[in-house]
C-alpha cells in the first residue's frame, strides 16, 4: 500500500548520497515504498524521487492502470508505448520536475535502460542501493507484528512435520509436506531446503531425491510470505538416537545461536553479534566447518540487510530484523543448523518463531 511517510525517509538520506534524484525500479524497494510489484519485464519502470519530496511515476501504457491503482491520482505517471520506447516520456518528466545531474539507482535499475537516458541529458549516474536498503532496516511496530505472524506460521509449519517426518520419505515427499501445510494455513511464495543424511552437511542444498533413513539427520531450512512479509526458521531433527558426535555438535550450535541471540541489544555492530557467535563455534574448534555468515535481515525478502557478519558495521537500532543461524557442517557426514528471525527491542532481541530449539529426536 502507497505510504507517502516511506518516501520522506528517502529524503535526508538523499541529500547525504549526495544524489539530486533517487530512480527506483522493480524491485522489493519499489513494492516497499509504494506497494507496487508490476511484472518484470524488459520494459522500464519506476518511480523517480527528488529531494524536496516531488516524484513522479514512469510506466509502460499496458501497466498504467496498474500504476494508478496503487499509486492513487495525485501522483503523475508518465506513460510510454512500446512503439516508441521511454525516452519521450522521460525527457517529458524532466521537462517538468527537472534534470538532475547526479541521478541515484536502486540495484534493481538496469544499464541498457538508464544509460541512454543519462547520456541524452547529460546525467552522472550513482550507486545510491544503500538509500531504500536504509530505510527498510528500520521496522515499523505495524512491520514487526506482521513478521511476528509470519513466525507463528513457521511454528505451526515446524510443529506438524515433526510428527511427518519418518524413516522411507523422500526428500521431495517432505518438501510437498511442508508446501501444503503452509499454503493450507494462509502461507505462501515458500522457499526451502530439506535435506536427509550427508546431504545436510550441504548448506543450500537444493536436490530432492534423499531418502530418510534410519538415524539420519534432517535439517529443514524454510521460509514463506504472508501479508506482505517473510519467514525464515532452520530445525534440524534427529530420526533415532543421534551418535555422540552429533550431540556434541548440536550442543555447540545451540550454544552458539544461544549467545548470539543474547548479543543482540541496541548499540552493538552486527558484526559484534557474527563475533560473538563465530567465537563459540571456533572455541570449540569447528570454525572452519562454520562456512556462512551468522545471518541476514528479513522483511518484505527474506535476505536484506543488515548483514549479520564479520563485514557489516551497521549499528543495531531497535526495529532492526534479522536472522541468527550459525551451522556446522562436517562433510560426507551430517549438518546441524538452528536459525531464527528476531528483533531488535530495549530489553533485547524478540524471536519471532517460538519452535523448540532443544534438541528433538523422532
Amino acid at each position: 500500500m502507497f505510504d507517502k511517510k516511506r518516501i520522506n525517509k528517502l529524503l535526508p538520506l538523499m541529500s547525504e548520497c549526495e544524489v539530486n534524484a533517487l530512480f527506483v525500479s522493480v524491485s522489493p524497494d519499489l513494492e516497499y515504498l509504494t506497494g507496487l510489484n508490476p511484472i518484470d519485464d524488459e520494459r522500464f519502470k519506476g518511480i523517480c524521487v527528488y529531494p524536496d519530496g516531488r516524484f513522479f511515476a514512469l510506466a509502460p501504457t499496458l501497466c498504467l492502470e496498474e500504476f494508478r491503482e496503487d499509486l492513487g491520482n495525485e501522483i503523475e505517471i508518465f506513460p510510454w508505448a512500446d512503439t516508441e520506447g521511454p525516452a519521450n516520456a522521460m525527457a517529458c518528466a524532466f521537462k517538468k520536475y527537472g534534470v538532475p545531474k547526479i541521478l541515484g539507482v536502486n540495484d534493481s535499475v538496469r544499464a541498457a535502460d538508464v544509460l541512454p537516458i543519462a547520456l541524452e541529458h547529460g546525467i552522472m549516474l550513482k550507486n545510491a542501493r544503500h538509500v531504500v536498503a536504509t530505510v527498510r532496516m528500520q521496522k515499523s511496530q505495524d512491520e514487526i507484528d506482521r513478521l511476528c505472524k509470519t513466525g507463528t506460521l513457521a511454528d505451526e509449519v515446524l510443529r506438524q512435520l515433526s510428527c511427518f517426518i519418518k524413516p522411507g520419505l523422500t526428500e521431495r515427499q517432505l518438501q510437498n509436506k511442508l508446501r501444503d501445510v503452509y499454503e493450507s494455513i494462509g502461507g505462501e511464495k515458500i522457499t526451502y531446503v530439506v535435506c536427509a543424511g550427508p546431504n545436510s552437511a550441504l548448506p543450500h542444498y537444493n536436490k530432492s531425491s534423499g531418502v530418510i533413513q534410519e538415524n539420519d539427520v534432517v535439517l529443514i531450512d524454510f521460509g514463506g510470505r504472508y501479508n506482505g512479509y517473510r519467514s525464515d526458521a532452520t530445525r534440524t531433527f534427529f530420526v533415532g538416537e543421534p551418535t555422540a558426535e552429533q550431540k556434541k555438535i548440536y550442543q555447540i550450535v545451540l550454544e552458539a545461536h544461544l549467545t548470539g541471540e543474547s548479543a543482540v541489544k541496541e548499540g552493538v555492530l552486527a558484526s559484534d553479534i557474527d563475533h560473538a557467535v563465530r567465537g563459540v563455534i571456533e572455541k570449540a574448534g569447528y570454525g572452519e566447518f562454520f562456512t556462512h555468515r551468522t545471518g541476514h535481515g528479513i522483511g518484505i525478502v527474506a535476505h536484506e540487510s543488515p548483514n549479520i557478519s564479520a563485514t557489516d558495521y551497521t549499528v543495531l537500532r531497535k526495529g532492526m530484523a534479522f536472522s541468527i543461524e550459525p551451522g556446522i557442517y562436517i562433510p560426507g557426514k551430517f549438518g546441524i543448523r538452528i536459525e531464527n528471525c528476531v528483533t531488535v527491542t530495549a530489553q533485547g532481541a524478540l524471536a519471532f518463531t517460538k519452535f523448540p530449539r532443544e534438541m528433538i529426536i523422532l
